[in-house]
């Protein structure tokens, strides 16, 4: 993890040349690691108790990206190059200042006006480096949104690169699904929930929903814990409401899409 945060830093000083290989090296190895893309989530979801530094979440964001191309079926082109603006995408950050990235709470609105940059900042260091454009387009275009909501232009729908929309549905999974200084890491179910209920105007629907039914889908026969202490198993995907599956409790079937009280709180 040290040799992406010091690639990082030399690509930042414009003392080093992106070398994909060396970049990609971790990556790479975590995947092979993996048994497939539901194991590696698995994987995703223990470790994210770590500090939430730049680099750990680029290295998040990018093994998230590498799974989401096979769900995609994209070329072996297109994955290395998805693979490495996931790892990239948020480099501008490490141009903002420390107080304000590591701030135990939330951002005032000066503060957050400084944050945004990142993605402006980020495009100025990669715009001369020897990478695929994809990759320079989706540092300065992953926190554009579909009704043009998003920064740094409020591009909209078809003026967003391809890249930028896939890593747009990564990036805020895996910062909802990993703990901050002043709030705990969200349960992916209720990520999947929010994705649900106003992410449909935001994110590309093409890639929304294949990420949002493979994340689930991945969680299946895992052991969760329902908001009234009861513990069970995944045993049923529904495709209707993805946040709500059926969950075996002993010899009970719960339908949570049915049982408006209930959620499910944290995966076991």
């Amino acid at each position: 993890m040290h040799r992406v945060e010091d690639n990082f830093n030399g690509i930042i000083r414009g003392v080093e040349e992106i070398n994909v290989d060396q970049l990609l090296a971790d990556t790479n190895r975590i995947i092979k690691e993996g048994r497939n893309g539901a194991h590696i989530m698995e994987m995703l979801h223990g470790i994210r108790n770590y500090d939430d530094l730049t680099y750990v979440h680029s290295m998040n964001v990018s093994l998230i990206c590498s799974i989401f191309a096979g769900w995609l079926k994209l070329s072996k082109e297109d994955t290395k190059n998805l693979t490495l603006a996931g790892l990239l995408h948020d480099i501008g950050k490490m141009l903002i200042a420390r107080e304000i990235i590591n701030k135990p709470g939330k951002l005032d609105t000066h503060e957050y006006e400084i944050m945004k940059t990142h993605t402006i900042k980020g495009f100025q260091v990669l715009k001369d480096q020897s990478v695929d454009i994809s990759i320079k387009y989706a540092a300065l275009m992953h926190h554009e949104r579909q009704d043009g909501s998003g920064y740094p232009n409020g591009f909209a729908a078809n003026q967003i690169h391809e890249f930028a929309k896939i890593i747009a549905i990564a990036d805020v999974y895996d910062a909802m699904t990993s703990s901050r200084t002043y709030r705990k890491a969200f349960c992916p179910f209720d990520v999947v929930e929010s994705f649900e209920l106003d992410g449909f105007t935001k994110y590309d629907l093409k890639y929304l929903m294949v990420f949002l039914e493979r994340i689930v889908e991945s969680y299946l026969h895992n052991l969760v814990r329902l908001s009234d202490g009861s513990e069970g198993e995944v045993v049923m995907i529904n495709k209707l409401s993805l946040a709500k599956p059926m969950v075996r409790v002993g010899n009970t079937f719960v339908d949570l899409s049915k049982e408006h009280d209930l959620i499910i709180e944290e995966i076991i």
